[in-house]
């Protein structure tokens, strides 16, 4: 029989409590009777919540999610941890190669501790990963998928927004996943991920339900 242990990284969307606008009616009046057809109008920012961004994002010619195969957002991936990083402290190339044995074209999950923070008006303190590093992950690892459980993977203090021109142009495309939650529940380093978002032509981000996989007998 096949096993597997399931573990959801997604944060649960509140709406009208969320930074980026969620919200939802119900179509019509409300019924008068407990069953039948209910339906919602949903409104809702492409980066509420566990999301990924895709080139479109950053670059007006850019991919958007809807471009992309499911299995872009699916893979083998590895748990980095950085919860000792500050604030605007750097996570350096060295960092990177010191934290665990990246695989050529891993999904990689930098793990900063800041799940805690998502709501709060503290949501957007990081760490971040320097201009080398990204380059290494994009470049060199040519890795499939960046996550974070912040709220960004930008370099702070430039307004040159360099891992944005690196992870987004054109030949790169590597997506990704922030706001992720829950990564301390994971037992291992490596794991396997999948977060889809919805394949919605001209959309340059989408919310998703992230999950790590154990499976049994399987080596990722």
């Amino acid at each position: 029989m096949f096993r597997f242990n399931m573990i959801d990284l997604t944060h649960r969307l509140l709406p009208g409590e969320e930074q980026y606008t969620v919200e939802i009616s119900q179509r019509g009046k409300p019924r008068e009777t407990p069953t039948g057809d209910i339906m919602h109008d949903v409104h809702f920012w492409s980066h509420s919540g566990t999301h990924v961004e895709v080139s479109l994002h950053f670059y007006a010619g850019g991919k958007d999610v809807s471009d992309f195969p499911p299995e872009t957002f699916a893979g083998p991936a590895i748990r980095l941890d950085f919860r000792h990083k500050e604030t605007n402290e750097p996570i350096s190339l060295e960092d990177l190669q010191q934290a665990g044995d990246i695989q050529q074209g891993d999904i990689v999950i930098i793990w900063e501790g800041r799940d805690n923070l998502y709501r709060t008006k503290h949501s957007h303190d990081r760490p971040y990963v320097t201009a080398e590093a990204a380059a290494w992950l994009a470049l060199e690892k040519k890795i499939k998928l960046l996550g974070t459980d912040s709220s960004g993977f930008e370099v702070r203090g430039v307004a040159t927004h360099p891992n944005h021109h690196l992870f987004f142009k054109e030949g790169v495309d590597i997506p990704v996943v922030e706001c992720l939650t829950n990564l301390e529940k994971i037992p291992g380093q490596r794991f396997f991920f999948m977060g889809m978002p919805i394949p919605i032509k001209g959309l340059d981000a989408s919310p998703i339900r992230a999950v790590a996989l154990e499976l049994d007998g399987l080596t990722v």
